[in-house]
């Protein structure tokens, strides 16, 4: 008796809506790079949270901006590093680990071959 095999298909469902907590720059990323790189439910999970590290960073930088690099305490007057610094290295670096782990690195045909030093530094 002959056994024949059946491959079955599996539908990749179409990424969902990006989650309304993301800000616009993040949904943004989300509608143009999902569909093609965050197929699998494991996968979408790794983006979001890579979306919701950069939203991180990019509101810590926010803060610094309108707060400065440094404070004093009002008690001794001592200087301190905004504690924002921290939370935006942090979020940034979990961003970029998140997002080379997808594979998703520089895409020369958009952005070319990027700079080399002399060109950046003349």
């Amino acid at each position: 008796m002959k056994q024949t095999l059946q491959h079955e298909t599996t539908q990749v469902p179409e990424p969902p809506e990006p989650p309304e907590h993301l800000s616009e720059r993040s949904r943004d990323l989300w509608r143009k790079l999902a569909p093609t790189s965050a197929k699998s439910l494991e996968r979408r999970t790794l983006f979001q949270a890579a979306l919701e590290a950069l939203d991180r960073a990019d509101e810590a930088r926010r803060l610094i901006q309108a707060e400065g690099l440094i404070s004093r305490t009002a008690s001794s007057g001592a200087v301190h590093v905004h504690p924002a610094v921290k939370i935006e290295r942090e979020a940034r670096a979990q961003f970029v680990r998140i997002w080379e782990l997808l594979g998703l690195r520089w895409n020369s045909e958009v952005d070319g071959d990027g700079l080399s030093f002399t060109q950046f530094w003349g």
